[in-house]
């Protein structure tokens, strides 16, 4: 009998043990956020083990179960998350704050922008991936900007499905060494994300 476990807002993270861990996968769900009356979708993350699947809060952007995760299988995860590329439909959340990082950050300014699609909610968990602590030094909401007019790109899906070929360029080049680092770099000159104190270049 497999249990299944649901992180859940306030609750400790469960890091799976790497010898137990059997497969990850990736969810898109139908879900309602009562707070937002919002009507829509999420992406779930599952990790797979002997006997118990972990899975990500489909309210909440609490991905610590996923810190300790080895690299080979953080690749995978983020391979299944670039197929969300083109995805247009809604996220059950809007636009607000979501990390978990361990230290004091604010986000300042207030984005136009009160929605967001799948497909940037791939991105935005990736950015999780990458970078588990201090994600809201690259991203602190899931808004795409042009960094030099500071335009809001969420509603251009074209603009979004063109930012995908940089994370698929960081993609191919961590999966090449084997491992994610530094390297993997997504706030660029042309996009970024709302509220970045990084820049990549």
């Amino acid at each position: 009998m497999v249990t299944m476990i649901a992180m859940a807002i306030g609750a400790s993270a469960q890091s799976a043990p790497v010898v137990d861990i059997k497969s990850v996968s990736v969810e898109k769900v139908r879900c309602y956020d009562p707070y937002d009356k919002l009507d829509g979708y999420r992406l779930v993350i599952s990790v797979h083990r002997q006997d118990t699947i972990l899975r990500t809060p489909a309210n909440v952007y609490n991905l610590d179960m996923l810190k300790d995760l080895p690299d080979s299988f953080r690749l995978i995860l983020i391979d299944k998350l670039l197929q969300f590329k083109g995805d247009t439909s809604r996220c059950c959340k809007k636009i607000g704050m979501f990390y978990y990082d361990g230290i004091e950050r604010t986000c300042y300014g207030k984005p136009k922008s009160s929605y967001f699609s799948i497909q940037i909610d791939a991105l935005f968990m990736i950015n999780k991936i990458v970078y588990p602590f201090g994600t809201s030094l690259y991203s602190c909401r899931p808004v795409v900007v042009n960094p030099r007019t500071k335009k809001e790109l969420n509603e251009r899906h074209g603009e979004i499905i063109k930012y995908y070929k940089v994370y698929e360029r960081s993609y191919r080049a961590a999966r090449e060494k084997g491992r994610l680092d530094e390297t993997f770099r997504f706030n660029t000159r042309r996009y970024a994300w709302f509220g970045a104190a990084f820049m990549h270049d």
